[in-house]
């Protein structure tokens, strides 16, 4: 088992940027020498004030404010960082709202309406993890002192630090998977035995409110109060399959196989985006990490193909459009299957060595 510290990167807000400027200007941010593991070429900083958090989206340096995506960790981290602050606020009723967010067939009218009232109440000190998934198999501490704020070509982010443990036992067989990340559903998980696992169906209510905003429907636009919420609960929508998959691979997994992705044009918009943002954080930071405090291997495997242009099966071509890959289901498990083949084939020539 590995027992250094687990870092996770999240987004500050753009309207923070000319704050944290100022910071770096006033000394209050300390440029460090440390480099942070997928960021090479960003300029590292560490804050000098003490770093606390008040809600899902505001941490606090010292007095200062910023506001970022806090909600957008892996719930091991999340509520660590909600047992260690003093004071965390959040909305009266989000735990009703969450409810009614992913009830099937709820009416877009109806939730709409829940949400407006949801946010005419007060913040309430409120240390639940309402966002959490209630079954993610790992725990972690947070280590505020250990917080650092990344820049890199005019965009800034938070690094924050955790010690991150699995609490799955390993099952007496194990094996190896391979897993493709998709859009509908989100993954496809298959293992040696031709076992084949879809994860996270589309969220309806999350695409009706989407279609709704940007149609411009009367009485269905968002503020932007209203949008940073939805997009709170859709990314924890997002991730509540993905964890309880990642639970089950920490407690079966031998080792786990997947491709590398190239994001560098991802870009976080709106509800759109925000259960698709919580697959490529959990493909690109939770599973590797999770998976190296469990020992078990994982394979990053080169895609056989352009980002842009994935396998052909039978007549229909899967594609990346932006920062979402799409494919039919049966193309989703052809590749799964391909890349557990290549996943196998790579563990048995590391074995010939």
């Amino acid at each position: 088992m590995n027992h250094d510290l687990d870092q996770y990167v999240v987004r500050i807000d753009q309207p923070k940027f000319p704050l944290l400027r100022a910071l770096v200007q006033g000394g209050q941010l300390q440029q460090v020498l440390t480099s942070v593991p997928g960021w090479p070429r960003a300029n590292v900083y560490q804050p000098l004030p003490q770093v606390t958090a008040g809600g899902d989206n505001l941490l606090r340096l010292g007095l200062i404010q910023l506001t970022a995506q806090l909600y957008a960790l892996p719930s091991a981290a999340y509520e660590a960082i909600l047992r260690s602050s003093s004071e965390y606020w959040q909305p009266a009723g989000l735990a009703e709202l969450r409810t009614l967010f992913d009830t099937p067939g709820v009416n877009a009218d109806v939730f709409r309406a829940s949400l407006k009232a949801t946010l005419a109440r007060p913040l309430v000190q409120d240390h639940t993890p309402h966002l959490a998934a209630k079954d993610h198999g790992c725990h972690a501490d947070w280590r505020p002192d250990r917080t650092l704020i990344l820049e890199q070509d005019g965009r800034w982010l938070l690094v924050l630090a955790f010690h991150l443990r699995s609490r799955v036992p390993w099952a007496s067989e194990r094996h190896v998977y391979g897993i493709d990340l998709n859009d509908d559903p989100i993954l496809c998980v298959v293992d040696a035995a031709r076992n084949v696992q879809m994860v996270g169906a589309r969220h309806s209510l999350l695409d009706a409110l989407r279609h709704d905003h940007a149609a411009q429907v009367p009485g269905a636009q968002l503020s932007p109060e209203e949008i940073r919420l939805v997009s709170t609960l859709g990314y924890a929508a997002g991730r509540a399959p993905l964890e309880v998959a990642l639970r089950g691979l920490l407690g079966q997994a031998r080792a786990v196989g997947v491709e590398r992705l190239d994001l560098r044009g991802r870009q976080a918009r709106f509800v759109a985006r925000s259960r698709e943002q919580a697959a490529l954080d959990w493909h690109t930071a939770w599973l590797p990490q999770a998976l190296y405090r469990a020992g078990i291997e994982l394979h990053r495997l080169d895609p056989v193909c352009p980002t842009r242009e994935r396998h052909r099966h039978l007549t229909r071509l899967g594609t990346v459009q932006g920062r979402t890959p799409h494919g039919p289901p049966c193309e989703q498990s052809h590749r799964a299957f391909d890349i557990l083949k290549r996943t196998l084939q790579l563990r048995h020539l590391k074995a010939r060595k």
